[in-house]
């Protein structure tokens, strides 16, 4: 979202069940995200240049990649990781 977070929503109930804080500067806004085969694991790109890794089972973030010069708008896993 815009506010640099990525909520974690039940498509059941429509609760967010929690949120994922991490990106750096909250002027920015979290522009992708993508699921691993499994569902376990989510990587979440932002508008503040990183890629943020997150353990879904403890919703702890893993950790960022940076280095990118511009904005991250795609994030994919590899269907073999």
């Amino acid at each position: 979202s815009r506010d640099n977070t990525v909520c974690l929503w039940d498509a059941k109930t429509m609760e967010c069940k929690g949120i994922l804080k991490g990106h750096f500067d909250r002027s920015f806004g979290v522009m992708c995200v993508a699921w691993n085969h499994d569902g376990s694991r989510l990587a979440s790109g932002s508008k503040d240049k990183t890629v943020q890794l997150w353990d879904l089972t403890t919703t702890e973030e893993t950790g960022t990649l940076m280095g990118h010069s511009s904005e991250v708008t795609c994030v994919a896993y590899s269907p073999d990781s």
